[in-house]
């Protein structure tokens, strides 16, 4: 499978407008960024980062890949809807996530790749040109600080 064809699948599977209700409020989360990763891991784990009021990640590790989804919601999403809001994003974007995994098993050979970069915004950006490099250079995307 060539990087090419898993381009596409992420636009065919992931690339979408989500609306969701959020104190009986349509809220649309935008899939703004994808990023593709090896993991030093098999195992399976998400996390989720915010990064401003309305920006997002969303990372699903599963089977040595990483899949982070960049989000971009219409209006500020309040901290109490978020757990709500994962769960939902989990449950309706694993299968794809899963589908875009199972193809790259079968011959993608890098170490990471960003398979869409839709109008990101600045923070997206960053954070995913960040872990891109990171991921390239093989360090730990999570960098651990304490406090001083």
């Amino acid at each position: 499978m060539s990087l090419e064809e898993l381009y596409a699948i992420a636009q065919r599977e992931l690339a979408k407008d989500l609306v969701f209700e959020i104190d009986g409020e349509p809220v649309t989360v935008s899939i703004r960024g994808i990023l593709l990763a090896r993991a030093g891991s098999k195992t399976y784990n998400f996390s989720f980062f915010e990064l401003g009021e309305s920006d997002f990640a969303l990372a699903v590790q599963m089977r040595g890949f990483v899949v982070y989804l960049g989000l971009e919601a219409d209006e500020e999403v309040e901290e109490e809807a978020l757990p709500e809001m994962v769960n939902i994003l989990l449950s309706g974007l694993t299968p794809a996530i899963a589908t875009l995994i199972t193809m790259a098993e079968k011959s993608y050979g890098g170490k990471a790749d960003v398979l869409l970069d839709d109008e990101m915004g600045p923070s997206l950006k960053e954070f995913f040109y960040d872990l891109l490099m990171k991921h390239r250079k093989g360090r730990d995307p999570y960098e651990q600080t304490e406090l001083a």
